[in-house]
């Protein structure tokens, strides 16, 4: 599963196997964001693309139409995504010496988390696939 967290001028990219193990992540900007989906679609056997339903969601959607992939893409329900992956951010790279001491919510990552998102986006579509019939 291809999970993507379009944004205005970036997007988060993540593969995601079925059991929801992470097998890629990366930030790209738009322009590059169809060569990225192609060449991960070829790497990983890309089936579906789950592609946050918010921001940039149109445009993305467009661009990558006008690429001619040839991927299901299936609109996810990104709410709460960006908190999610900021905490998930922090499990994967844990505060160390006195940061430690920085309530969680207080904490900003060094980085954009766009992939982090990118990921939750992706498992949410692999659960509700689980739940169905």
């Amino acid at each position: 599963m291809l999970g993507l967290d379009p944004g205005t001028n970036k997007c988060g990219v993540a593969v995601v196997d079925t059991d929801g193990g992470v097998l890629h992540r990366e930030i790209v900007s738009l322009e590059e964001l169809p060569a990225t989906v192609a060449r991960l679609s070829e790497q990983f056997d890309i089936a579906e693309v789950a592609i946050g339903d918010r921001t940039a969601s149109q445009a993305v959607r467009q661009r990558l139409g006008d690429a001619n992939l040839d991927l299901p893409l299936t609109a996810v329900n990104e709410e709460m995504t960006s908190l999610l992956a900021r905490q998930r951010y922090w499990q994967d790279q844990p505060p160390r010496g006195l940061a430690r001491l920085i309530p969680l919510a207080w904490r900003v990552p060094p980085r954009p988390v766009d992939d982090y998102a990118a990921v939750i986006i992706a498992e949410r579509l692999l659960k509700k696939h689980a739940q169905e019939p």
